[in-house]
């Protein structure tokens, strides 16, 4: 009865999600499109700064389907997601829609990718979230190693997911590809990218701000105050660190947290599989992203 109960909740969650989703996404003018865990939080925490310093919109929401764009018109509706968090109706439209909207791809080396996702279900996501997902229900079962290294939803799984919209990004008239580690190096250059990209602008000063207000410090105190309206800069336990949603952020931090034979499996699957032109080989290439586009 129980597991019955279930599937009829997962039913109903699958149908509430699509009729929600599908409409945002045919609303939507720029589809942002990421892995969990590559960033995305902290780019519209950035861009949401710039168009509170240059629209007014308010400091404390971050932009968020329609909610800036209600405001002032020449900010455009966003549909940002993660694809595999998408209802299945949605998933499936989602690669013929984004052809007719400008598509922002955010990417992240795939192994840090990896590692901090299973920090986020292991301190922060529901049981319902992570059956959704088809991730462990009991993530406190499942030891890192065992995580990053699963062909279901560990490394391989995150590799699949940038081959396919690196991909798709490529066919794409109006595709920009941006690399997490690139907007931490030169975060100035890559926001005015990325608001050229957008058909916007900002002043130098105006860009300098909005990187100080979005630093890993910044962010982390603001989780940590409550500062942002909405749950995705909610701290868990502000006594955990590891359940913050601002969690490391540092560039090739997975190295410190897994043995080495598992850093050389994940290593040598990024060589193998992964298109050198990202810049995730080991060792590490140079970045040559407009390449792709």
């Amino acid at each position: 009865m129980k597991a019955l109960a279930e599937l009829w909740w997962r039913f109903k969650d699958e149908r509430r999600r699509t009729r929600k989703r599908l409409p945002e996404l045919e609303a939507a003018d720029l589809v942002l499109v990421s892995h969990a865990k590559s960033g995305r939080t902290w780019l519209l925490a950035l861009l949401s700064h710039v168009f509170h310093l240059t629209r007014g919109v308010p400091a404390d929401e971050l932009w968020d389907g329609d909610n800036f764009h209600r405001l002032d018109p020449a900010i455009p509706r966003l549909f940002a997601t993660h694809d595999r968090n998408e209802p299945a109706p949605v998933r499936r439209r989602l690669p013929a829609l984004v052809r007719d909207r400008r598509l922002l791809l955010l990417v992240r080396d795939p192994r840090d990718v990896i590692v901090s996702w299973y920090h986020h279900h292991a301190r922060r996501s529901s049981a319902r979230t992570r059956a959704r997902q088809g991730l462990p229900i009991e993530m406190d079962r499942v030891d890192l190693a065992t995580f990053v290294t699963d062909p279901r939803f560990g490394l391989p799984s995150v590799v699949a997911f940038l081959e396919r919209w690196v991909a798709i990004a490529r066919a794409h008239p109006r595709a920009l590809l941006v690399r997490y580690e690139d907007l931490r190096a030169r975060p100035l250059a890559e926001l005015e990218r990325i608001l050229g990209f957008l058909g916007l602008s900002a002043p130098p000063d105006v860009l300098e701000k909005a990187v100080a207000f979005a630093s890993f410090e910044s962010l982390r105190e603001k989780e940590r105050a409550g500062f942002f309206r909405t749950e995705k800069l909610q701290a868990r336990d502000p006594g955990d660190p590891a359940s913050f949603k601002v969690r490391r952020g540092k560039v090739g931090g997975y190295r410190d947290e897994l043995p080495a034979e598992i850093v050389a499996r994940l290593d040598r699957l990024v060589a193998e599989r992964l298109d050198p032109v990202l810049g995730y080989a080991d060792p590490p290439t140079a970045s040559r992203t407009a390449a792709i586009m």
